[in-house]
């Protein structure tokens, strides 16, 4: 069942949050430049500056919104499921001690 877990939020969640986190992100770059986003940056309507600033604005918070989404997620899972339900690479990492 962890596993099962993990396949529904460990990958639906960050997809959802890209999601969101682009429609908000229209939403706040329409109100504060009261201009459209830039729904196609390569479009020779728009600046290279503001396809820059598009570009980088929605990068990073489509990126954020998925790290913070999927920490949640990872978490959710250890909490209720056990570390083992998780894909090798979100697993806690114990280093071995030696004497």
């Amino acid at each position: 069942m962890g596993k099962l877990a993990w396949q529904i939020i460990g990958v639906g969640a960050p997809i959802a949050a890209a999601f969101v986190a682009r429609k908000t992100l229209t939403f706040a770059w329409e109100k504060s430049t009261k201009r459209p986003a830039p729904s196609n940056p390569v479009d020779d309507e728009i600046s290279m500056s503001e396809a820059l600033a598009w570009t980088i604005v929605s990068g990073v918070g489509v990126a954020v919104a998925q790290l913070v989404v999927q920490r949640i997620a990872a978490n959710t899972v250890r909490n209720n499921f056990g570390d083992a339900a998780l894909p090798k690479k979100f697993r806690k990492q114990i280093e071995e001690v030696s004497d």
